[in-house]
């Protein structure tokens, strides 16, 4: 291939090479990655990493990445999508150097502002014979598919329009839709390196003609894509494996133009933690999803960065700065990476472990102020207590069993609202060899005489004492209670929770669960 030829931003032209970095042996001036979604809906997981991988080895090689927005597919765009994509990148810690909001030197940076370009350069390789005029209409093309079909043929563009002389296509300009097919070379290999995937071979008999400008004119994917790319200055593509059958169409077009192609590496599928590929079902997959579930960003990162790359079989747990560090391609794996939500729950849990108290009441406050901001004035716990000062006693018997913030949530949201017992835990005790009704109201006795004094050590002592007295086992004690105060089997320490919400609610939540069991 010959030598990389530099792109004057100015007028978006092909201009004269520049020779000081060595890349897939050609030499530009800097490492340039674009990171560049379609607005099509949410930043998923498999995008999520696309980015993140492109921002490491940005970083790492002290290159520039750029955002691009592609948002030519008109059918699927969605204009509200762009704003929540742009914040999930920044709430994972992951910036740019040029983009549609903080511009730069080789935009526009979204393709719904560079149709021009992509016309002129459409032109340029019609003007050159790379390229030609086609009046096929789809209806034409589908019912010569379907006879293809019908023959047993796979079908392939037949070329028809390529003959069309200069007057005839004139004629036809001027009353009939046309589009813009790029012309592929006969029998002619075109050879790349995957960084991941190793060195790949295609033929162009296996390419059809493919469109690069719809009769809208607007391009098709691979033209933009490619066209963009060199016009940007891209050294490297980092994207998901879906992509690798691209490649030899955008080869397809650099060769067309006479640009060196950038150096190419395809991130391994992301599968679920049952080895089929990743949806839903597996859990959320959606950046803002994870946001709201209460995962720290760090945690987030930290899990993706370990789709498909690893530094060594044992390290887990990485800071933005150490995954910097030790990024580089040639760790990324071929094989499918599984996606482990219990895994990603253990990461966050590691992280939340780690963070200062207080920044952890911050966050956790935020969430109670909005929770209870939605709940209907009656759900409202009588005689709350402080919530700022519930949080800070809460956070040492909670900190080492959360694995979201969301899940603090859960604990300690019940101090300030009202709680609702589950069918499951109305009849928990139905077949059970314990009659809760008998202990709840033991329990209700006996610790009356803590009601101007109630602390965890002596609300223990009274409990046990009833324990003795019963002959019931001390745990089996504990569960009933837990299940009356908390509406669940597990719960934080129970002595240390019953100190914090007060006398009055322990007793009024104990008679509002004998009222449900007794009268089921």
């Amino acid at each position: 291939m010959g030598a990389a030829r530099r792109v004057n931003p100015k007028n978006n032209d092909l201009g004269k090479s520049i020779n000081t970095y060595k890349v897939n042996n050609k030499k530009t001036d800097k490492i340039r990655l674009r990171f560049a979604p379609s607005p099509t809906g949410s930043l998923h997981i498999g995008s999520a990493r696309t980015a993140l991988f492109n921002w490491l080895y940005a970083r790492k090689t002290k290159g520039k990445l750029i955002l691009r927005i592609e948002d030519t597919d008109r059918s699927r765009h969605i204009e509200e999508a762009i704003a929540p994509i742009i914040e999930s990148l920044k709430w994972m810690g992951i910036d740019w150097d040029e983009g549609p909001d903080i511009g730069g030197s080789y935009g526009p940076y979204r393709q719904s502002e560079r149709t021009d370009i992509y016309t002129k350069y459409g032109q340029k390789l019609v003007d050159e014979k790379k390229a030609y005029i086609c009046f096929c209409t789809p209806d034409e093309l589908n019912a010569r598919r379907k006879a293809s079909e019908s023959d047993g043929k796979t079908f392939k563009y037949d070329r028809r329009c390529h003959s069309l002389s200069a007057d005839m296509i004139a004629k036809r300009k001027k009353k009939n839709p046309y589009t813009i097919r790029i012309l592929v070379p006969d029998n002619k290999v075109f050879k790349f390196k995957d960084e991941v995937y190793g060195n790949i071979s295609v033929n162009s008999d296996t390419i059809e003609d493919y469109i690069i400008l719809r009769s809208n004119g607007l391009p098709t994917y691979n033209f933009s894509v490619a066209i963009d790319d060199a016009l940007m200055e891209m050294t490297h593509i980092i994207r998901g494996e879906d992509h690798l059958s691209n490649t030899p169409r955008q080869l397809l077009i650099y060769s067309a133009l006479g640009i060196e192609p950038p150096v190419f590496a395809h991130l391994p599928m992301i599968l679920g933690s049952d080895g089929r590929k990743l949806s839903k079902r597996h859990g959320s997959v959606s950046i803002g999803s994870y946001k709201e579930e209460g995962f720290l960003p760090e945690a987030i990162v930290n899990h993706i960065a370990l789709l498909g790359w690893a530094y060594d079989e044992k390290s887990t747990i990485f800071s933005a700065r150490e995954l910097i560090e030790k990024f580089s391609l040639e760790s990324i794996n071929k094989k499918g990476a599984r996606f482990d939500y219990k895994k990603l729950l253990w990461i966050n849990g590691s992280y939340l472990r780690k963070i200062d108290d207080k920044a952890l009441k911050g966050m956790l406050l935020e969430k109670i102020h909005r929770y209870m901001d939605s709940l209907d004035q009656s759900m409202h716990l009588n005689n709350a207590p402080n919530i700022e000062e519930t949080v800070e006693k809460m956070i040492p018997l909670i900190k080492e069993r959360i694995g979201t913030i969301n899940e603090s949530l859960e604990w300690v949201a019940p101090f300030f609202a009202k709680i609702e017992y589950s069918q499951e835990m109305i009849e928990y005790f139905d077949k059970k060899s314990i009659e809760p009704s008998m202990v709840l109201l033991k329990i209700c006795r006996n610790i009356k005489s803590l009601e101007d004094s109630f602390i965890s050590s002596e609300i223990e002592q009274i409990l046990r004492k009833i324990s003795e007295e019963t002959n019931i086992a001390f745990r089996k004690i504990a569960e009933v209670l837990r299940i009356a105060l908390w509406a669940k089997k597990v719960s934080p320490p129970l002595f240390d929770t019953m100190e914090i919400l007060g006398y009055q609610t322990v007793i009024e939540r104990i008679y509002d669960y004998l009222g449900i069991i007794s009268g089921k």
